[in-house]
C-alpha cells in the first residue's frame, strides 16, 4: 500500500515529512491490535478474546486501539517512505508529531547530510611565522633544575617566612595573675621548624614571633588561644621562651655545573650538553606550536571561504564522540569515567555538553570542509599508504622478540586490517594527506591539479575553443564538408599523378 508523503525543505539541511497511511491499512492494523487488546479487557456480557470489533472500539476508543500500534507502524513507514523518496537522511528523523484524527499522520523532522561548498582554496594563502629559540623559556628550564636542585644554606641574617630554624622554644600557661603554672605546652631543643605565612601555627601569632629573629638571639613573649579555639589550650594565656640556633634559607645553586647536568640524566656530561639538549626541546616545542597554530589558521581559512551547511544533529554526534573521547582520558588518569569527573566539578551532563557545543562546532566544520577538499581533489588512500601508517601505529619489532611478542604484533596488524578497523583508520590517513596539501597550497608550493579538476579544466577549454570556431556541436555545415571533399579528391590527383 503506497503511502502518501510530503516534504517540505527547512533551513539548515532539514526536511519537513508528513507521512499519511492508508485507511485500509490502518484498519488492518487496528484489527489486529483490537485482538491483542480483546484478550486483556474484560466487557460485561462478552467473554476474554470474543468482542466484537465495533463493541471494543466502542468500549476503548479508537486512538487507545492506534496507540498500540502506533510506535511499530512510525518506524515501519519511516523507513518505507524514506525508500520511496529515494532520501538518503544524515541520522534518524525525529518524530515531531502523530495526528490520530481522521487518519493516522505521522510529522517528523528528517536531518539531510551536510552540504559543503569550498570557496577558491586554490588561492588560500597564509603567513607562516618563522621559529627561533626562546631564550627567556630556555633560561626558565635551566632555573626550574637549578631549582630542584636547591638545598637549605645557612645564613647570616634575620629570619624570614620560608627559613629553616632551628630554635629552643619552651611555652607554659599563666594564671589570671600572669604567674607561669605547671602546665607547659613547648619544651622543645633543637627544634626545626619553618615558619609559613599562609599556613600558619598554633597559636596565632607563634610564625610573626618568630620574624626577624638572628642565630644566638633570644625572645620572650605571650600569645593567647582564641575563647572558640578547638584547642585543649583555648583561653589560656601562654609564655613563650626561644633561642635561636641557626636560620636555613632554601636556596638554589647560583649556576649550572657540570655536576648537576650529570644528576639529570646520563646524556649529559657538561652543563653545555644540558644547555644544548635545552635549546633544542624548546626550539622543537616553540616549532610544533607554530606548526599547530599555522595549520588552525589554514583550516580557519578553508572554512572561511567555504558556505557550509549541516543539520543540527551534526552538532549533537560532534558533542557524543568529545564527550566519549574524554570519558576515555579521565579512565586513563584513574577516575571512574564521566560520572565521578562531573561529581568532582560539580556539573550536570547537559551542562558540560553545552560548554562542548561551541568547540564542536568549529570542529565539525573544519571536518565537513576538510571532507569536501579531498573529494575535490580525488585524494585517496592507497594500501601502501594503509600498511606504512598501521606499521607506524603497530611500531616495530623489538629485537630479539620472542614468538609471544611476534604473534601479538601481527594480530594487532591484522585488526586493524578488519573491516571495524580500516574505515576508521583511512578517514584518519585521508585526513593528514588532506591537511598537508592544504598546508603546501596556503604556503604557496606548486601542488598539482587533481585528475578530475584538470579533467575539467580540458572540457571547459575545449568548449571555450568550440564557441570559438562558432560552433556548440562535433557537427559541420555543408560548407565544410564539401570542403574536405574537394580536398580529398585533390589529395587523390596528386597521388595519381606521382604515379
Amino acid at each position: 500500500m503506497t503511502l502518501t508523503v510530503n516534504t517540505k525543505p527547512l533551513e539548515s539541511r532539514q526536511l519537513a515529512m508528513t507521512i499519511e497511511v492508508a485507511e485500509e491499512r490502518i484498519d488492518q492494523e487496528m484489527r489486529k491490535a483490537a485482538r491483542k487488546i480483546a484478550g486483556q479487557v474484560r466487557i460485561p456480557g462478552f467473554r476474554k478474546g470474543r468482542v466484537p470489533f465495533h463493541i471494543l472500539l466502542q468500549f476503548v476508543g479508537r486512538e487507545a486501539i492506534i496507540g498500540e500500534f502506533v510506535d511499530d507502524l512510525g518506524q515501519e513507514v519511516y523507513k518505507e517512505a524514506i525508500e520511496q523518496e529515494g532520501l538518503e537522511p544524515y541520522f534518524v528523523g525525529s518524530l515531531d508529531d502523530v495526528d490520530m484524527e481522521e487518519t493516522v499522520r505521522f510529522h517528523l523532522t528528517v536531518p539531510l547530510s551536510p552540504e559543503v561548498k569550498l570557496g577558491e582554496y586554490r588561492s588560500l594563502r597564509v603567513e607562516e611565522e618563522e621559529v627561533e629559540a626562546d631564550e627567556e623559556a630556555v633560561q626558565q628550564r635551566i632555573q626550574s633544575i637549578l631549582e630542584q636542585n636547591s638545598d637549605y644554606v645557612e645564613v647570616d641574617r634575620p629570619s624570614q617566612y620560608g627559613d629553616l630554624m632551628t630554635i629552643d622554644v619552651r611555652g607554659v600557661v599563666l594564671d589570671a595573675a600572669g604567674n607561669e603554672t605547671d602546665t607547659v605546652v613547648f619544651d622543645e631543643e633543637d627544634w626545626d621548624v619553618t615558619p609559613d605565612e599562609e599556613n600558619p601555627m598554633e597559636p596565632a601569632g607563634l610564625d610573626v614571633a618568630l620574624q626577624g629573629l638572628s642565630a644566638g638571639e633570644e625572645k620572650s613573649f605571650e600569645l593567647a588561644w582564641p575563647e572558640d579555639s578547638p584547642s585543649m589550650y583555648a583561653g589560656s594565656t601562654v609564655r613563650f621562651g626561644v633561642k635561636v640556633h641557626k636560620i636555613q634559607s632554601y636556596e638554589a645553586p647560583p649556576e649550572m655545573t657540570d655536576e648537576i647536568a650529570q644528576n639529570v640524566g646520563p646524556d649529559f656530561e657538561t652543563a653545555a650538553d644540558l644547555l644544548e639538549s635545552i635549546r633544542v626541546t624548546v626550539t622543537e616545542e616553540a616549532q610544533q606550536r607554530a606548526a599547530n597554530e599555522f595549520t588552525q589558521k589554514v583550516l580557519e581559512g578553508l572554512v572561511g571561504m567555504s558556505e557550509i551547511e549541516y543539520p543540527p544533529v551534526a552538532v549533537e554526534l560532534e558533542i557524543d564522540r568529545l564527550v566519549r573521547n574524554f570519558d576515555m582520558q579521565v579512565r586513563q588518569m584513574g577516575l571512574q569515567g564521566m560520572e565521578q569527573f562531573l561529581e568532582m566539578t560539580n556539573q550536570t551532563i547537559e551542562e558540560y555538553r553545552e560548554s562542548l557545543r561551541e568547540r564542536a562546532e568549529v570542529s565539525l566544520r573544519s571536518e565537513l570542509a576538510l571532507g569536501e577538499f579531498a573529494q575535490s581533489e580525488s585524494l585517496e588512500v592507497s594500501d601502501e599508504e594503509f600498511e606504512e601508517h598501521i606499521g607506524n601505529v603497530a611500531g616495530p619489532l623489538p629485537e630479539g622478540a620472542d614468538e609471544e611478542t611476534v604473534q601479538a604484533h601481527a594480530d594487532m596488524l591484522e585488526m586493524m586490517r578488519g573491516e571495524n578497523s580500516r574505515p576508521m583508520l583511512d578517514s584518519d590517513i585521508l585526513k593528514g594527506k588532506s591537511i598537508a596539501m592544504l598546508l603546501s597550497i596556503a604556503r604557496g608550493e606548486e601542488v598539482p591539479q587533481a585528475a578530475a579538476v584538470e579533467a575539467a579544466d580540458d572540457e571547459a577549454a575545449d568548449d571555450e575553443a568550440a564557441e570559438a570556431d562558432g560552433s556548440d556541436s562535433d557537427e559541420q555545415p555543408p560548407e565544410s564538408v564539401d570542403a574536405e571533399e574537394d580536398a580529398s579528391e585533390a589529395e587523390g590527383e596528386e597521388e595519381a599523378a606521382d604515379s
